[in-house]
């Protein structure tokens, strides 16, 4: 009976994480634009912070709008600062750092931050006060230093990649890094979990040349990874907890010339890189990353025609390329962001807006990440299949697993919530194409594991699939 209770309370918690709210309303056209301005962060107890530009008095100002996980309640959207184009990243130790455009006209980059989202630090002017600057990205490493990039405009011939970090509310240095004829777009991305320095940036460059670079001393010097074609470069950097540090993970998207989506993988102790795959999503026209949860994959969204979409890529080595669409939200969607730390391993943070005729709705969004086993399995077409109850379980999951390949042998590995591996199952049963499998809720030493979430994944062959198990001791 317990079981069942738990059930009923996990699947309408569920619903309620899933429905979409309006959060704020905006009078300028690109309240949340620029989907490497990450305008969405968690704290460790949870709590949600957003960031997004209106209009008073025909001047930019930001705004932010915080939920709080103990009320289960938004607040409202507050006056924070006049500026635009905001980025907001968040420390370990739960600072919140805010980097922006000022109104002046030669525009500067700023940095304020705050540890409730109400008192804010007089702050700093971190760009060359005499030169326009424009469009900041920021993330945080494991040594509680703010990295930055943005641009800074030379002349109408010439643009500069300009780099600072800031170590709490001290700017410690700048560089410049290289100067182009245009940069379009800059992305960063530090590791998830604050435990290792490694920066990876991209640049996209005149003619949307991209290029991915690595740097492990501050910038003092960096490495290119990856150069290719195309626009609107992601990152996301993390690695297992149990093996770190020699299997970090970290993945790149970016849109192709012909307005596919492409994924990009590297090894993770030469950084070369071991494959690029087209993901199959059509032509899209915009795209932005979310945590990468080692070794099952990453959630990401992306627009076309209007509509977005959250994905979750599998990792898959070619020639298999597993995706797989977890939510579509239909409507006229604008300059969507998703949150990328503090990590959660079970869901993605996001908002976008849309034309309410008036002005600009802001919505808010909780994914889960991963698919609830249970008797059907909703993934067509991957070349297997994979069904579990009862879920809950408290005694024993039962797994069943069909392939179309009968030479594949599929094999099921049991994560927690911290990506590190619990148990492998082997077949118990097997017939032509139908293999079975037990789970007592066990580690691989015999011993009962914690109650909670664990993530089932299996592969067959190059393809793999995750699914989501509550158990209870």
């Amino acid at each position: 009976m317990i079981k069942y209770l738990i059930y009923a309370v996990i699947f309408l918690t569920a619903i309620n994480i899933n429905a979409q709210t309006l959060i704020a309303t905006s009078n300028h056209p690109e309240a949340t634009a620029n989907h490497n301005q990450r305008k969405i962060v968690r704290d460790s107890s949870d709590n949600i912070y957003i960031v997004f530009v209106d209009t008073s008095n025909q001047e930019n100002i930001i705004k932010g709008v915080m939920y709080d996980s103990i009320t289960g309640q938004w607040n409202n959207a507050s006056y924070i600062i006049d500026g635009n184009n905001p980025t907001l990243s968040i420390g370990e130790n739960d600072q919140i750092h805010l980097v922006f455009e000022s109104n002046d006209s030669i525009t500067k980059i700023r940095h304020i931050s705050s540890f409730d989202f109400s008192n804010w630090t007089s702050g700093i002017v971190i760009s060359d006060t005499t030169i326009k600057s424009e469009h900041p990205v920021a993330d945080i490493d494991s040594s509680g230093n703010l990295n930055v990039f943005w641009v800074q405009n030379n002349d109408s011939l010439n643009e500069s990649l300009i780099y600072a970090y800031i170590n709490g509310d001290t700017l410690v240095d700048i560089k410049q890094i290289t100067t182009k004829d245009e940069i379009n777009d800059i992305a960063i991305a530090n590791h998830l979990q604050y435990v290792k320095n490694d920066l990876f940036f991209a640049i996209q460059f005149e003619q949307d040349s991209l290029q991915f670079f690595i740097s492990t001393d501050n910038m003092n010097t960096y490495d290119t990874i990856y150069s290719i074609i195309g626009s609107q470069p992601c990152i996301t950097f993390n690695s297992p907890w149990e093996n770190y540090p020699n299997d970090n993970l970290f993945r790149f998207l970016y849109i192709d010339q012909n307005s596919q989506l492409i994924e990009v993988g590297a090894d993770p102790n030469d950084y070369s890189i071991i494959y690029q795959n087209q993901i199959s999503t059509g032509l899209i026209d915009y795209v932005c990353i979310d945590d990468v949860v080692p070794p099952i994959g990453y959630s990401y969204l992306f627009m076309q025609n209007g509509n977005l979409y959250h994905g979750f890529s599998y990792d898959c080595v070619p020639p298999v390329n597993w995706n797989t669409i977890l939510d579509t939200i239909s409507g006229n969607i604008i300059h969507p962001s998703i949150a990328y730390k503090h990590f959660n391993f079970e869901y993605v943070d996001f908002i976008w807006m849309e034309n309410n005729g008036n002005g600009y709705n802001i919505y808010y969004k909780r994914d889960e990440k991963h698919i609830w086993v249970s008797v059907i399995d909703n993934e067509q077409g991957k070349g297997f299949s994979i069904v579990g109850y009862p879920n809950p379980f408290t005694e024993q999951l039962s797994i069943n697993v069909s392939v179309e390949n009968k030479k594949v042998l599929p094999i099921i590995q049991i994560y927690n919530s911290n990506s590190q591996l619990v148990k492998i199952l082997h077949a118990e049963h097997s017939s032509a194409n139908e293999f079975s499998y037990k789970w007592y809720g066990t580690n691989q030493n015999g011993e009962k594991v914690n109650s909670g979430i664990y993530i089932i994944m299996c592969s067959v062959g190059n393809t793999k699939t995750a699914r989501k198990v509550v158990y209870i001791k």
